[in-house]
């Protein structure tokens, strides 16, 4: 309720242009799902990464999906969610068209789950673990 800055907000600053160097910090957006018990999901999130989604919207929104620069060496590194995060961030609208906005919809047109038997941590037994194994329609992701 309380604000907690008075100062120039970022729309006031008229930035047109976000170069994001190190982009991967980034990669903690809210995800929210209907899938459980997937390895690979991470649905953590980080304040630092909502506010960068709402500044790649409002850049999206000012320049015609044109204002957001993201750069990195290392862009997806373990799970699938990455990959639909920069989407989101980059290609916001490219998702809306497709009707993918949702990480569900998106997941189950460009991956494949598979459950298999694997060796439990602790070394006493075997475990069945369900997974992302594969992409598919890689042509159309791409």
């Amino acid at each position: 309720t309380d604000r907690k800055d008075d100062v120039v907000t970022f729309e006031q600053l008229g930035v047109d242009r976000l170069f994001v160097d190190e982009s991967q910090n980034y990669k903690n957006l809210y995800l929210y799902t209907k899938m459980r018990n997937v390895a690979g999901l991470s649905t953590s999130e980080a304040q630092k990464s909502s506010d960068m989604f709402g500044k790649c919207r409002y850049l999206d929104e000012v320049t015609g999906g044109r204002g957001v620069i993201f750069a990195t060496g290392t862009p997806i590194s373990n799970s699938m969610t990455e990959m639909y995060t920069l989407m989101r961030y980059l290609q916001y609208s490219t998702l809306q068209q497709k009707q993918l906005p949702h990480f569900d919809a998106w997941a189950s047109t460009f991956g494949e789950t598979t459950t298999a038997i694997e060796l439990a941590p602790e070394g006493t037994g075997y475990r069945a673990r369900t997974r992302f194994a594969k992409f598919f329609n890689l042509p159309e992701l791409m």
